[in-house]
């Protein structure tokens, strides 16, 4: 009964989206998938102590430059403050749903610097903080190196899945949702934030495509993520053993 197969947890077409755009990202960049280093939260990969001070935000900047290949030199970095961090410090009961600007990335003009602006209410979230910075990293190579224009639709989109390609898709994945909430001494609240382009279940599908692509079929590096972008992978990854049986 169909009920019982393993059932993709995208659409049709987001599948079609994902799979078509990862291949035009492989050629793109030249990339051989069993080749990319899957990029883990893990002292491996982030040795240097991490205080959430904006000094850290550049070390951090400066290793993700070298893992995703875009020369630190053309970039300046800057911080700018999130207003919601502002009322939490200081309302007796916060509550918040946003889907904000975590970071910005502005050129200007051909010769001009490229500035990439980080939002400081994600310095105590390292998560989310990776993930942003991937993510403008991604448009230094896709919009600043001209690969695609911002008139493009889905430029946004596929910057998102250019961090799948580049190895840092589980930092991206794992920061789509975040839900938090506290309580203590006269204060209270909760706050949810989304991050990103893609929604979890499309993440969950394209690192399960990189997976597939890969040949693994249970990779190591599955293990960090989180939440549902775990569940969706998993989904995704039994929907695409099945298909790969089935086929003639």
């Amino acid at each position: 009964m169909k009920w019982l197969s393993p059932q993709c947890p995208v659409t049709e077409d987001q599948r079609s989206w994902i799979e078509k755009s990862s291949s035009w990202l492989v050629d793109l960049f030249d990339i051989s998938p069993r080749d990319v280093v899957v990029i883990l939260p893990t002292p491996e990969f982030f040795p240097e102590e991490y205080a959430a001070e904006e000094e850290d935000v550049e070390v951090l900047m400066t290793r993700l430059c070298d893992y995703m290949g875009v020369s630190r030199n053309r970039l300046e970095l800057e911080f700018f403050s999130d207003r919601s961090r502002e009322l939490r410090n200081h309302l007796p009961t916060f509550e918040s749903s946003a889907h904000g600007a975590a970071g910005l990335f502005t050129k200007a003009g051909a010769a001009g610097p490229i500035k990439i602006r980080i939002s400081t209410d994600h310095l105590h979230d390292p998560m989310s903080l990776v993930a942003t910075i991937a993510h403008e990293l991604g448009h230094v190579l896709l919009l600043a190196d001209g690969k695609i224009s911002r008139d493009r639709e889905d430029h946004e989109h596929l910057t998102d899945l250019l961090t799948v390609w580049f190895g840092l898709g589980i930092f991206t994945a794992n920061s789509v949702f975040k839900f938090r909430q506290w309580s203590g001494s006269f204060k209270q609240g909760w706050e949810t934030r989304r991050l990103g382009y893609l929604n979890q279940q499309m993440f969950g599908y394209a690192l399960a495509w990189f997976a597939f692509v890969r040949g693994e079929s249970d990779p190591a590096w599955s293990k960090h993520l989180e939440g549902d972008s775990k569940y969706y992978f998993k989904s995704s990854m039994r929907f695409l053993s099945k298909q790969r049986t089935s086929s003639p």
